[in-house]
């Protein structure tokens, strides 16, 4: 099933960096609280799974919205390199403030 995927990505527990939105193909319908692994290990050492805050339902042609929690990276420049890697290997986009 396919997805439309949004989250907030932080530099610091108070400092916005962005919003990330996308698509995402899952197997099933994800369960509230249930974690959705993005990228795994191994894959360019970044690791990215975030649990489900809430699904939105679309109209019947367009994918349901997975609203995922806020993911903080450990500084600007972690999430500066989480950005471009979410940008180039899974085609996300993300909206730098």
């Amino acid at each position: 099933m396919k997805f439309r995927l949004d989250f907030s990505l932080f530099y610091s527990p108070t400092q916005p960096y962005g919003c990330v939105t996308g698509y995402l193909e899952m197997p099933s319908n994800p369960a509230l609280g249930q974690l959705v692994q993005m990228m795994g290990e191994g894959e360019d050492g970044v690791q990215l799974a975030l649990r489900v805050d809430a699904v939105l339902e679309a109209d019947t042609d367009q994918p349901r919205t997975l609203m995922l929690e806020d993911h903080v990276a450990d500084g600007f420049a972690e999430a500066e390199v989480l950005a471009c890697h979410l940008e180039r290997t899974h085609k996300f986009f993300v909206d730098v403030y």
